[in-house]
């Protein structure tokens, strides 16, 4: 099964997919609207995690490089003065 929420300009929901049928939101009964939107916020979130988790990955490896680079310059000798 595969659904597709498509959004108007507004940002609201107007249609939605579902096995390469399309569906008007407003033809939908009160359920199935409220599962729509359900479906649609987390999708939402869902991204917004993903991004978040890239961020949080990212951050992470730079402080793991920092951590290598600053043990690396630890264990240098030490230039003679």
């Amino acid at each position: 099964m595969c659904i597709v929420l498509w959004l108007n300009e507004e940002s609201k929901m107007s249609t939605i997919t579902i096995d390469d049928k399309e569906y008007k939101l407003d033809d939908l009964s009160d359920r199935q609207k409220g599962l729509a939107h359900h479906c649609i916020d987390l999708q939402r979130k869902i991204i917004n995690t993903q991004k978040d988790l890239e961020q949080l990955i990212t951050c992470k490896n730079a402080y793991s490089n920092d951590l290598v680079a600053d043990i690396k310059k630890q264990e240098e000798p030490q230039a003679a003065e």
